[in-house]
């Protein structure tokens, strides 16, 4: 979809949003945003997070949200890493590259 935008001209113009059940990893994201997702959201992770917390799987200490907060922030470091691994420093440089 990327670079059929490019191709088009059209790029500049749209936003890619992801929405979709198979994210769930550090490298999962980041070939999502190689090709040229700007958001995405991994529902299926979230709803499994969610799930654990309510069985008493996850700590008594952390809440729901902090579940979801805890999952976010180790994937935002996770491609932190990969991208400075790269020589990249900000997202959108990463975005579609």
């Amino acid at each position: 979809m990327h670079h059929h935008l490019i191709r088009k001209g059209l790029r500049t113009s749209v936003g890619l949003v992801v929405e979709s059940a198979e994210p769930r990893e550090v490298h999962h994201f980041a070939v999502l945003a190689g090709y040229g997702a700007e958001a995405i959201n991994p529902y299926l992770a979230f709803d499994t997070i969610l799930d654990l917390h309510s069985n008493n799987s996850l700590s008594k200490e952390v809440n729901s949200s902090e579940a979801l907060q805890r999952y976010i922030k180790s994937i935002n470091k996770g491609l932190l890493k990969v991208m400075s691994k790269m020589g990249i420093s900000t997202y959108q440089s990463y975005c579609g590259a």
